[in-house]
């Protein structure tokens, strides 16, 4: 049966739908159409045993030029489906691509998503806004389609095989949410501002052979990263029992993202009643390249047995690999070299293994530790699970030009037959550390017995040929796909109408006192004596340029600055101002906005009524400690 009609007629009732009377046959449908439809453009539903050729279909829901965060709706969906296969396909412009309900033993062939939804981002160079974090950790109301969209959405389905895919220009490639027994391969969902590939209560899945490259948000080089939960690869609430392999999840928020899950962290599976809930368990990570991650190349905590064997893990910005409230975690025979943090961080973790691993020219090598942590030793996850630091062993692994191999805090550890460059450098405190004799424990056996499943499909993916953090450049949508000939996006210009706003500013310390929050005028007063004056223009300058960090690296610092700007006409304007730590900002005397405490990054609007013409901009903040921010734009209303 073939259906290629005219648009008017394919979509004359809003829709088209292939119902059950299309089972055991091939429909072709074919041709290139613009709609918008409820609950979508193509529909197929209660379909057994069939194929449907959309080889040739182009489906579009938004007009050429639209903004990302205006795509909405979903081009094809397909319902309470058994034996399907869907071949080929374009579909773009939506908030969901492809949408797969209650199905059964689908495969996905071919399917191009060119562009979709995606947020608008509104940090910039200079700083990020928090309004660009997401929030991977609600799903169960389908919260992630609904909110974030995706090029493809699986939910409540078993045996989906998704193939030969490919997805650009939007924020989130392939959700499978309560999906188990699944074979995703050869995809390619890259140069997306969420997630590649981001499963949800979804176990005994396996994917090969794929690509989920420069998957981030949050990162500006030089300036700061922080990911703001963006990933190449998410696993979230409960998700086990699956296997990752040769697979390139390069250049990241994190190359991988692994939580348990709120039901066992918060206790919220307790209070239901199980006695021994897990979390997301038995999940496995080989050889795949993992690297230059802003955050973490493999970020897995509050889960049992999870093994990174043989993988890429260079080049992160905070660690190789962090491994949180982890049991039973075998990291073994990695590469992790590199990395500005420690190359391996694991905080109270129960019987892990760390064996075989190149370590070297990261700030530390190895950092294992127990801490206080009330909210979690003391909450519903210390509760239900063992929260020491104890049982690690340390094996065979090959320490060099490390600023530190081993630091290690109130834990348990034994070690054998480790390679260090002379002396091992270390640091020590309240451990008890020991020779590890005998025979290795069956769990990590286990893992140094594994080997890939035979006839797992796909054909290895070609290395980057792009490395380094420096290749993340971020635009108003996400990072910069240099790959499809796109010029590189423009610097987004901090600011609105007061950009090139040239203030006389001073920095100065407050390390000694007086404290702002106690003794403003004694704190003013300290302004008088800067460590530094210039005229800078109204950016990153005021406290991220390098003469201004080399100045206030200590904690406690405090900035004072002053200047005029021009609106072209009368009328009420937005002032959106984002700090960490504290600020106040006065125009023409009269204070618009105040966040005089110690506080994250956040972002408050003010609505201003202002006369066309000059005005006088007062600026005041001060720095405590941990991260910084300060950034000013005044918009139109």
């Amino acid at each position: 049966m073939i259906l290629a009609f005219a648009l008017e007629v394919l979509f004359a009732a809003g829709q088209h739908t292939i119902g059950a009377d299309a089972s055991h046959g091939t429909t072709t449908v074919e041709g290139e159409y613009r709609v918008q439809a409820e609950p979508a453009a193509l529909v197929v539903r209660g379909v057994r045993h069939a194929t449907i050729d959309a080889s040739r279909l182009v489906l579009r829901g938004s007009a050429d030029g639209a903004p990302r965060d205006a795509m909405e709706g979903t081009g094809i969906l397909l319902v309470d489906c058994v034996g399907v296969t869907l071949k080929g396909g374009s579909v773009g412009g939506y908030k969901v691509g492809l949408r797969l309900e209650r199905c059964v033993g689908v495969e996905v062939a071919g399917l191009s998503v060119p562009e979709g939804r995606s947020m608008r981002l509104r940090s910039s160079d200079c700083a990020e806004d928090s309004a660009d974090w997401l929030w991977p950790h609600k799903n169960d109301e389908d919260e992630w389609a609904r909110t974030y969209g995706a090029a493809v959405s699986v939910v409540d389905s078993s045996g989906i095989q998704m193939h030969d895919i490919r997805v650009r220009n939007m924020q989130n490639g392939i959700q499978l949410v309560r999906t188990h027994n699944s074979l995703v391969w050869d995809c390619d969902a890259s140069f997306l501002s969420g997630w590649g590939l981001a499963l949800y209560r979804s176990s005994g899945n396996t994917i090969a052979h794929s690509r989920f490259d420069w998957c981030v948000r949050g990162y500006s080089h030089g300036r700061y990263w922080r990911g703001q939960d963006s990933a190449g690869i998410l696993l979230f609430e409960r998700s086990s029992d699956n296997l990752v392999w040769r697979t390139s999840a390069t250049h990241g928020g994190d190359g991988v993202f692994l939580f348990a899950g709120r039901d066992l962290v918060e206790g919220r599976a307790r209070e239901r009643g199980e006695i021994d809930p897990s979390g997301s368990d038995r999940n496995t990570f080989a050889e795949c390249d993992l690297s230059f991650a802003v955050a973490n190349s493999l970020e897995c905590t509050f889960s049992d047995d999870i093994w990174a064997i043989r993988n890429r893990l260079d080049g992160a910005h905070m660690h190789g690999v962090w491994g949180g409230y982890s049991r039973r975690l075998v990291v073994l025979e990695n590469s992790i070299q590199g990395t500005l943090g420690p190359g391996i961080a694991v905080e109270h973790g129960v019987d892990c293994a760390y064996a075989g691993n190149a370590l070297v020219g990261n700030d530390t090598g190895l950092k294992l530790w127990w801490d206080e942590d009330p909210e979690l030793v003391g909450g519903p996850f210390g509760q239900a699970r063992d929260t020491r630091s104890i049982g690690a062993l340390v094996l065979a692994n090959r320490f060099r030009g490390n600023r530190l191999d081993l630091d290690c805090t109130q834990t348990q550890l034994a070690s054998r037959g480790n390679d260090y460059e002379g002396v091992p450098r270390s640091r020590e405190v309240d451990c008890k550390s020991g020779q590890f004799e005998g025979l290795e424990p069956q769990w990590l056996q286990r893992a140094r017995s594994w080997t890939a499943p035979a006839g797992l499909p796909g054909s290895p993916r070609p290395k980057t040929e792009r490395e380094g953090l420096e290749t993340i450049v971020i635009g108003e949508w996400g990072p910069w796909d240099f790959e499809s000939g796109a010029p590189r996006p423009p610097v987004r210009e901090s600011g609105g109408l007061l950009a090139g706003l040239t203030l006389d500013a001073r920095w100065f310390s407050w390390k000694d006192g007086p404290d702002p929050r106690e003794d403003l005028q004694g704190w003013r007063a300290l302004a008088e004596h800067p460590l530094h004056t210039a005229r800078v223009a109204l950016s990153c300058d005021l406290v991220e340029a390098s003469e201004v960090r080399a100045l206030t690296r200590a904690p406690r610092w405090g900035l004072v600055a002053t200047g005029r700007f021009a609106v072209p006409a009368a009328g009420e304007y937005v002032l959106a101002t984002t700090s960490d730590d504290g600020v106040r900002v006065a125009i023409n005397g009269r204070v618009v906005h105040e966040d005089w405490t110690w506080h994250a990054p956040r972002t408050h609007e003010a609505v201003l009524r202002l006369a066309a013409g000059e005005h006088e901009l007062e600026l005041e903040y001060f720095q405590i400690d941990g991260a910084q921010a300060l950034r000013l734009e005044l918009l139109e209303r």
